[in-house]
């Protein structure tokens, strides 16, 4: 399959620059698909995932930000506020529910622990109140 050239720019940054056989966009008015030889045209790109495929046939998703899109018949370019890769974002989010989970844990055996403790105060004051008793 033919392929063209793709970018994806920042104001801080070029994101990715790639030989790609497609790339799907998020638009206003739905999602458009971009293959080589594609006819001129400019749009606004609305926020979402944008995938593309490479020319050793890998799909990849970009999560971006508002902007707009050109492309031609031998490039596109994205022009977005923010882009950040979508597997990123994943391992990221695994990261934040992982520490999630410890600190649950933590909290449940802090929890735990700390009944444990109120039930031996409890006993050793209920032990010297009945040796008070006697």
């Amino acid at each position: 399959m033919k392929t063209f050239r793709f970018n994806v720019v920042t104001p801080e940054k070029r994101i990715l620059s790639a030989d790609v056989e497609m790339v799907q966009l998020n638009l206003p008015d739905g999602q458009y698909v971009l293959l080589a030889d594609h006819e001129p045209v400019t749009a606004a790109l609305d926020w979402g995932l944008v995938t593309y495929r490479t020319d050793t046939g890998e799909t990849h998703e970009l999560l971006c930000g508002e902007g707009f899109a050109e492309m031609r018949p031998d490039r596109a370019v994205i022009f977005t506020d923010q882009c950040m890769d979508a597997d990123v974002l994943d391992r990221a989010e695994e990261k934040i529910e992982l520490e999630k989970m410890r600190a649950h844990i933590r909290f449940e055996e802090s929890f735990v622990e700390h009944h444990a403790n109120a039930a031996y105060l409890a006993r050793a004051i209920t032990k010297k109140r009945r040796r008070r008793r006697l």
